[in-house]
């Protein structure tokens, strides 16, 4: 008769195992037979994960990838143990060296995280497997949790790590994420694994080391339920999230064209969806790390009907830009900059100049204007006038008016609307004196046949024309 204590050994090793396989069966994972990577890096997780897939599915689908940082001198150890363990075991294996001469200086955990699953994605490639799967567990949920909610930052950051997501093309699991890492613990005991203790974990100038060995097991301690309290609720908090994003996408979709925003939609919804129909549109154009200041700040921007056109600088280089009815996000390295406005270029008569796409435009003296010009305006200049340059408008220039009054080249582009950062590339075509003729694109100058001749002085009448399309 089997005793109570193999009983019981059987009884939780099949626990654990089924526990892990009915995760993996939610995931659609038993209908695959291609090849599946498993990362490996000798801890007890690691190798508890390895030991239940090689019970779970057909060990010669598995492919045992490990990462030696030579970080520590137990590096080699591992290396050595996982080469014989998956030889006795009939296990493929696929080891990437990370030479200290490749380490940088500072960053080194998040340098060393991007290698491994860089190394992973190659390894899911070269075997074309459909999974990828990773040891984290309930222990590393709530670390990260924790971490994050001391750090700061937005709702959607506070989930903590998924058990399922993209990756290379194909999908990332972590079947132990719900399970404490003390069962890990016990099963491997009762399993006779072999695993390595990593001592830098206990190295607690490092932040996560700081939460694995006091925080959390304070928590368990004040608590014993904690950690599963803890995966409850980023159980929760993901599905409430997933709701909510698909809702805000669907609003955002009937507020926005082009990716502009539409303000008076926009306006129509209470404040609080608001600030999160705008924190998604952002980081629908990659612009993260907004605080809820920053988001009060932009709701009361928007809705600000005293001023039409505003200009915010946002994280990421962007600058979010109100006109009048939308809002837009413009790159901040593209925003214009005085010391980089066009200088002067003289206009030559007879010639086509090109101001985009929609405009191109000449001057021609009155006998040669071509067949395909559209006649915009007439002026009739002294010799010295010439010649006429374009250049970009400067803070002090004005149209000379019919009234004989004059109007700011600014209230011209106000006036007709001209968004804030497209005034900064306006041009003006102006005399060799720097008269303003023509806020391009826009309003001509009045100038009657006295305007700035001299008694008797020749003079010349010059025809401003648009090419026709």
């Amino acid at each position: 008769m089997a005793s109570v204590a193999a009983v019981a050994v059987v009884a939780a090793k099949m626990n654990l195992q089924q526990q892990i396989k009915r995760r993996l069966t939610g995931h659609r994972f038993f209908e695959s037979a291609a090849p599946l990577v498993v990362a490996v890096s000798g801890g007890v997780d690691s190798m508890v994960l390895l030991d239940v897939m090689q019970q779970l599915v057909d060990p010669r689908r598995l492919i045992v990838a490990h990462v030696n940082h030579e970080l520590r001198k137990q590096s080699q150890q591992e290396e050595t143990f996982l080469k014989s363990y998956c030889q006795k075991h009939q296990l493929k294996l696929a080891v990437r060296h990370w030479p200290i001469k490749e380490h940088p200086q500072t960053g080194i955990e998040d340098a060393a995280r991007t290698m491994r699953y860089r190394f992973f994605a190659q390894t899911m490639h070269e075997h074309q497997a459909d999974f990828l799967l990773t040891a984290h567990h309930a222990n590393d949920q709530a670390e990260t949790m924790l971490m994050k909610m001391v750090r700061g930052g937005q709702l959607t950051a506070l989930a903590g790590i998924e058990d399922e997501r993209p990756f290379a093309g194909k999908t990332l699991l972590r079947p132990l994420l719900t399970i404490p890492k003390d069962r890990l613990y016990e099963y491997a005991n009762m399993h006779q694994l072999t695993w390595f203790e990593d001592n830098t974990n206990q190295d607690l100038a490092l932040t996560r080391n700081r939460f694995r060995n006091l925080i959390v097991p304070a928590m368990i301690k004040e608590n014993p339920r904690f950690l599963a309290h803890m995966t409850a609720w980023h159980e929760q908090l993901s599905d409430l999230l997933a709701f909510s994003q698909n809702s805000l996408a669907q609003l955002l979709a009937q507020m926005t064209t082009t990716n502009q925003l539409q303000l008076a939609k926009y306006r129509q919804q209470p404040q609080s969806s608001r600030r999160l129909l705008m924190l998604q549109w952002l980081k629908n154009q990659a612009v993260y790390d907004l605080t809820q200041s920053q988001l009060m700040q932009i709701d009361q921007l928007l809705n600000d009907d005293k001023k039409p056109q505003q200009i915010m600088q946002l994280p990421n280089d962007h600058w979010l830009v109100k006109e009048y009815d939308v809002c837009w996000l413009k790159n901040a390295a593209k925003k214009v900059d005085n010391s980089q406005k066009k200088s002067a270029a003289v206009v030559e008569l007879g010639q086509w100049h090109e101001i985009n796409d929609e405009l191109t435009f000449g001057v021609f003296s009155k006998d040669q204007l071509p067949k395909d010009a559209i006649e915009l305006a007439r002026f009739k200049l002294p010799s010295d006038a010439l010649p006429l340059r374009l250049r970009s408008w400067q803070k002090g220039d004005r149209l000379r008016l019919k009234s004989g009054g004059h109007q700011k080249v600014r209230r011209v582009l106000i006036n007709d609307k001209v968004p804030q950062l497209q005034r900064q590339e306006q041009l003006v075509l102006t005399t060799a004196a720097e008269t303003v003729l023509w806020v391009v694109g826009h309003k001509f100058a009045w100038l009657d046949e006295s305007s700035g001749a001299a008694e008797g002085q020749e003079c010349q009448i010059i025809v401003v024309a648009q090419r026709k399309c």
